[in-house]
């Protein structure tokens, strides 16, 4: 008898879930989880795939996964998000103390300590820091959250109005040509 693990399923069900979870075909996993299933009839797999799958212990083990992979996906690029705004915001004030001497790399908050890109010593052992881009950051958190895209409509709805002028073609507000002109 195989043994069950805390979702109530066999490592081989256990294996089919995970590979239905990644993308993979019922087939497909089924064969990966069953191995012995390679030499059988393609009905035959694809019978037993969904079998399989109609188990509810199974198709609810699947839906978790999914559901978990998502929510790994949206923490992702809520870090990314996060990482964008510390760049993009990056006040090198941060980098001196009250009394305007340069403070140490411990010294540096959270923040300040993500926008430095390196640190060198001289040989003075004086510390220099150079910062990641910060307009290069700045623009990519724009596009990020879609500043540009009412831009690109007007440009385009200029392109679209000084094309319509060069036919002889009135334009109206919306930036489309009316009838011939």
């Amino acid at each position: 008898m195989s043994a069950i693990n805390e979702h109530g399923l066999t490592a081989q069900q256990e294996s089919f879930a995970r590979e239905v979870a990644r993308g993979r075909l019922q087939s497909e996993a089924y064969r990966i989880a069953y191995p012995r299933s390679r030499e059988w009839k393609p009905e035959t797999v694809w019978s037993e795939s969904s079998r399989m799958m109609s188990l509810h212990k199974v198709s609810a083990r699947v839906k978790e996964m999914q559901q978990a992979a998502a929510d790994e996906v949206v923490v992702d690029r809520n870090r990314l998000l996060r990482e964008m705004l510390r760049l993009a915001l990056a006040d090198p004030r941060g980098l001196v103390d009250k009394d305007g001497g340069l403070k140490n790399l411990g010294e540096l908050d959270d923040d300040m300590a993500a926008a430095v890109a390196s640190v060198e010593v001289d040989k003075d052992g004086r510390l220099k820091y150079r910062l990641w881009d910060k307009g290069a950051a700045q623009e990519k958190l724009a596009k990020f959250l879609g500043l540009y895209r009412e831009d690109n409509r007007q440009h385009s709805d200029s392109l679209r109005a000084l094309a319509a002028a060069i036919l002889g073609r009135t334009v109206g507000p919306d930036g489309l040509a009316l009838g011939d002109g």
